[in-house]
């Protein structure tokens, strides 16, 4: 285990313990224990004694050294044979402490969030110590929360999505299939699943679907479709067509309905009438299939519209006058500006993830681990940041094929001063500057915060500007219109964090910085190898936001990336 996950079983373990309510100094010594591990400079894996640690007793260091080799502690399996896992996840919720979710569970039987959201109006009202206002804020956070938690991240439902179209397609009877729907348009959480295929033989292709190995419950069928339950609960749906049908088919099931309901008014206006079934004079109750989509752009006057863009949100007009934006691609990336290593919280070595950069076919890489007040990420010390540039610098001159520089995401502290010194920040190639703590601060005193670091001359870009987490923790109360204004006079970047869990900033909001004149950074906030791969979300988040290339700061070659730093923000 890394530090960061044996930090992490710590705390679950203090939790634990408060809920089965444990003397406060046997909670405190697991606390303690959290922050030294989470806090230490080399792996912990790699001392002799865990004892040399700040605040580590014999008690803790023995659950160290098993959860260092990956056992499974001897309190930790008591404690989960004891307490029901759907605890921890409890203490989430605002106003919901150790204390209140074993509450909660003795005196209520709840064991989930599910179970908690389902509570009857008055059941938390009427514990001692409660009242109507914790009630609700409790009930409130806990239904959102079993909402959002029905949608998948964007990572797993292309994974998922990745999957069915593997099998579909490899089935003899299909001539073409595509995902469709939240899916294809990008949206950053997806419910379910949307599958459009080609097929002479539309009953084989849907019998071979709905008796897939992946399908635990077939929920209807038919002769050119069916609906299905998947492994895990996932909902798919595979509707097929004639080759000639495709286009229209996919066109429809991709949507959204708010742009499919504009074209529709197009068609009208124009004496067409417009359904799944293709085109067809309007009242005749014909329809003409169209074999791509393309092709239906085109019989309404209109250049092709690219998926993410369709969401009514002016794509209509903007194809219309021929101004639709040349959108961002994968391939206009240059570098990633924000990746983390085992310096702090990252799995990665330096060495491995610039290898990884070098595989994708980065010009440059910037590593950012984070900066020394954020202990839970083993946050770097001057000292250890300083002995860090130095590692990046001789792993520069051995790499030739890629240009590795040092930076780091460094914490915007409560008064919106930095973590690190001005001359210290001075020394880094790239910084960025982002909130990990007190997110309950009001709107106003959140957006001071954030522009007063703005406008320290060293900080190039505000990472995941409004620090939400997709399904388990909603956007702190920032004005992000006063934060892009404050960019746009400073001249500092705001990052679109292309972390599934993240996709921060939105597409609302990367839009309007972009009108604005701000630039963005589209970086992976990698921590490992296989998360610089997530960059493709973060572009189609872009993507769905209009921006184009030259909006873009990593998109900059390197001798312009290089002026870029060079110049400073001026």
């Amino acid at each position: 285990m890394q530090n960061a996950d044996i930090a992490r079983a710590l705390e679950t373990i203090a939790i634990l313990l408060e809920i089965r309510g444990e003397e406060h100094y046997r909670v405190l010594a697991y606390q303690r224990a959290a922050e030294s591990v989470a806090a230490a400079g080399t792996p912990v894996a790699e001392l002799e004694d865990p004892r040399s640690l700040p605040n580590v007793g014999g008690t803790t260091a023995r659950v160290i050294n098993d959860l260092a080799q990956n056992r499974t502690p001897e309190i930790l399996a008591e404690l989960a044979e004891e307490i029901p896992a759907g605890l921890v996840e409890l203490t989430r919720l605002p106003g919901v402490g150790p204390h209140t979710a074993g509450r909660l569970w003795r005196e209520l039987g709840v064991t989930s969030m599910e179970e908690v959201a389902a509570l009857g109006e008055g059941s938390i009202a009427a514990l001692r110590g409660f009242g109507k206002k914790s009630e609700e804020a409790i009930l409130r956070a806990a239904r959102a929360h079993a909402s959002r938690e029905r949608r998948m991240l964007l990572d797993e439902a292309t994974a998922f999505g990745e999957r069915l179209l593997e099998f579909v397609r490899s089935r003899p009877a299909a001539e073409r299939v595509e995902v469709a729907g939240s899916l294809r348009r990008q949206q950053e959480t997806v419910g379910d699943l949307n599958l459009v295929a080609a097929s002479e033989d539309p009953k084989a292709l849907v019998e071979a679907f709905a008796s897939a190995p992946f399908v635990e419950e077939v929920s209807s069928r038919g002769p050119t479709g069916a609906s299905v339950v998947c492994t895990g609960g996932v909902e798919a749906e595979l509707r097929v067509v004639s080759p000639e049908g495709f286009g229209s088919l996919l066109q429809h099931f991709t949507g959204s309905r708010a742009h499919n309901a504009a074209l529709r008014e197009r068609a009208e206006r124009r004496g067409l009438s417009l359904s799944e079934y293709g085109l067809g004079e309007a009242g005749g109750g014909r329809y003409e299939p169209l074999r791509t989509e393309e092709e239906l752009y085109a019989r309404l006057g209109l250049p092709y519209i690219p998926p993410e863009l369709r969401e009514d949100g002016g794509e209509i007009e903007a194809a219309e006058r021929g101004e639709l934006p040349e959108l961002v691609e994968v391939r206009d990336i240059r570098g990633d500006l924000h990746v983390h290593t085992n310096y702090s919280d990252g799995k990665g070595t330096i060495e491995s993830m610039a290898e990884a950069a070098i595989a994708l076919g980065y010009e440059y890489l910037v590593f950012c681990d984070h900066s020394q007040s954020l202990r839970v990420a083993n946050g770097l010390s001057p000292r250890r940041l300083a002995e860090k540039m130095e590692a990046v610098r001789r792993a520069d001159e051995r790499y030739p094929e890629i240009h590795l520089l040092c930076g780091a995401e460094v914490d915007i502290l409560r008064d919106g001063s930095l973590d690190y010194e001005d001359a210290v920040l001075a020394e880094l190639d790239f910084v960025v500057a982002s909130v990990h703590t007190a997110f309950r601060m009001d709107e106003d005193s959140m957006t001071d915060r954030i522009v007063r670091a703005m406008h320290n001359p060293h900080v190039r870009a505000i990472g995941h500007p409004t620090g939400r987490l997709l399904n388990r923790r909603d956007p702190y109360a920032v004005d992000v219109s006063r934060l892009i204004r404050e960019a746009a006079a400073t001249n500092t970047a705001l990052e679109l964090n292309a972390y599934p869990d993240r996709l921060d900033l939105s597409a609302p909001h990367a839009r309007e910085a972009v009108r604005a004149g701000v630039r963005l950074t589209i970086d992976t906030d990698a921590h490992d190898e296989r998360a610089l791969s997530f960059m493709r979300f973060g572009v189609t988040q872009a993507r769905r936001a209009w921006v184009e290339r030259q909006s873009v700061v990593n998109c900059l070659p390197w001798p312009e990336f290089e002026a870029y730093l060079r110049e400073g923000k001026r």
